[in-house]
């Protein structure tokens, strides 16, 4: 399995192309501190049949269904341009200076690598 991972200072992005029973697609699970601790915040799974999202609140998992047609798509735009909200619906510590800095650019390059790793896993 391809993966791909991106670092924001204490946020990471691990992009992976999932099949499981029947299904595949684009992976996208974020980690970041919660109380000073390493914990899985988010995960979109941009699968062919069930997309759906993950938010992880406190130990409790939060499953939102996609409703659109390119799920992979929806799932980018939703994180660039929610990102600091999600996280902090999550439970995350908020993001520092340097963190906010790097977010755009950082978001930008994990959409990019998503949609190669799409790409290449559709056309093998």
């Amino acid at each position: 399995m391809t993966t791909y991972s991106q670092e924001v200072g204490r946020f990471k992005f691990d992009i992976s192309y999932r099949r499981m029973r029947g299904d595949q697609g684009l992976s996208i699970r974020v980690s970041g501190p919660v109380a000073n601790e390493t914990r899985e915040l988010l995960r979109f799974d941009c699968f062919d049949n069930r997309p759906h999202y993950h938010v992880e609140v406190y130990g409790k998992n939060e499953i939102t269904a996609i409703d659109d047609n390119d799920a992979t798509e929806w799932s980018l735009r939703f994180l660039t341009e929610r990102f600091e909200g999600l996280v902090d619906s999550a439970g995350a510590d908020k993001l520092n200076l340097e963190e906010r800095d790097t977010l755009e650019s950082a978001l930008s390059q994990v959409s990019e690598n998503s949609r190669n790793l799409v790409t290449a896993e559709r056309a093998a």
